[in-house]
């Protein structure tokens, strides 16, 4: 079974690539710290549910969590009789101003935390084997690689909001950049500018939503575990262990900051281009209502001396009528012209 796991002996961390049952058992049973990681697609589902149910007696529902896809993530924390299940969310970019969310499941005791995931964890799962010094030098290990696990988690939202921060500041200047000059097409279904940043914003929008929901769960789930060890009356040992995820929850609460601060900055976005787009919708409208007023009046001269009426002025004038109509609708027009220009209408 393609389980890896560290186990820590004497301080020093041994791994474990290819284990059996049997052998994983005794690992998480064993009274030295050990780490499992476990990667749902490269094990077969029948054999790990045996092995997390039947025989390490963890709850069908946490394990069927392990195992269900959905759309709908959501961080949590389950305290059951002799160990916590936490599942703890993550992003990866997906384009711009998008994001995938992936899903890491862990169970954590006194003595083991074994990870459980669906996709591979990239970068994350070698910044995992980078175990501090800290997680060997206490007793507590296991909690203390837990947040160890955590931080590295919470440290890959630093990533995230940088991409959505730069996503804001090209939208904030696009957004309020002159009139962009364009190619001519014809293809009919090319998305104009303002449409394209006004789906930016709503991608930048979505993606603040996600990622404050996450972090506010998650926050939550890290202000539960300070609540464990940092108490009236707590031994120095578990006030030490309150100052390691008290420092994830500050890190988290900046980065609500900044989630806050972009989502203002999008909010003024979306009022600023809806503004610009009204402003370029009534420039548009001006412009062709001032040539149908200039058209209207030269399009009745021209329909009045196209009647066939023989009593028409100038009918039977075969020299000069033409060029006296025709000047009647230049002294129209440039009229006209003066008028708006007057009235400060052009």
């Amino acid at each position: 079974m393609r389980i890896e796991a560290v186990k820590l002996e004497g301080g020093r961390p041994n791994t474990f690539t290819v284990l059996k049952t049997d052998e994983v058992v005794d690992l998480v049973r064993s009274e030295q710290f050990t780490w499992l990681d476990i990667d749902i697609s490269k094990t077969s589902e029948q054999v790990l549910r045996e092995l997390l149910v039947n025989r390490l007696d963890f709850h069908p529902a946490t394990v069927t969590d392990c195992f269900q896809v959905t759309p709908y993530h959501q961080a949590k924390m389950e305290e059951e009789q002799n160990y916590r299940f936490i599942t703890f969310l993550y992003y990866e970019p997906a384009g711009r101003e998008e994001f995938t969310v992936r899903e890491l499941n862990i169970y954590v005791a006194d003595t083991y935390v074994i990870t459980v995931h669906r996709h591979p964890l990239g970068s994350l799962l070698p910044s995992m084997k980078a175990i501090p010094r800290y997680v060997s030098e206490y007793q507590q290990s296991a909690v203390l690689f837990l947040h160890h696990v955590l931080s590295r988690i919470s440290d890959g939202f630093s990533m995230i909001l940088q991409s959505v921060q730069q996503a804001c500041d090209e939208l904030e200047v696009s957004t309020l950049a002159p009139r962009r000059q364009r190619e001519f097409s014809l293809n009919p279904f090319r998305r104009s500018d303002q449409l394209t940043d006004m789906r930016r914003i709503l991608r930048a929008r979505q993606a603040i939503v996600m990622l404050r929901k996450t972090l506010v769960a998650e926050l939550g789930i890290i202000n539960n575990l300070i609540g464990d060890y940092d108490y009236e009356g707590a031994p120095e040992k578990s006030e030490e262990i309150a100052i390691y995820f008290r420092d994830i929850a500050d890190h988290m609460n900046k980065y609500l900051e900044v989630i806050e601060s972009e989502d203002r900055t999008l909010n003024h976005l979306m009022e600023v281009h809806h503004l610009v787009s009204n402003n370029r919708t009534n420039e548009i409208i001006t412009v062709l209502t001032v040539l149908s007023a200039i058209m209207l009046p030269l399009n009745f001269m021209a329909s009045f001396w196209g009647m066939n009426f023989d009593n028409l002025w100038f009918a039977h004038d075969h020299t000069g009528g033409i060029w006296i109509v025709f000047g009647g609708m230049v002294a129209v027009f440039i009229g006209l012209i003066a008028y708006f220009r007057a009235k400060q209408w052009l």
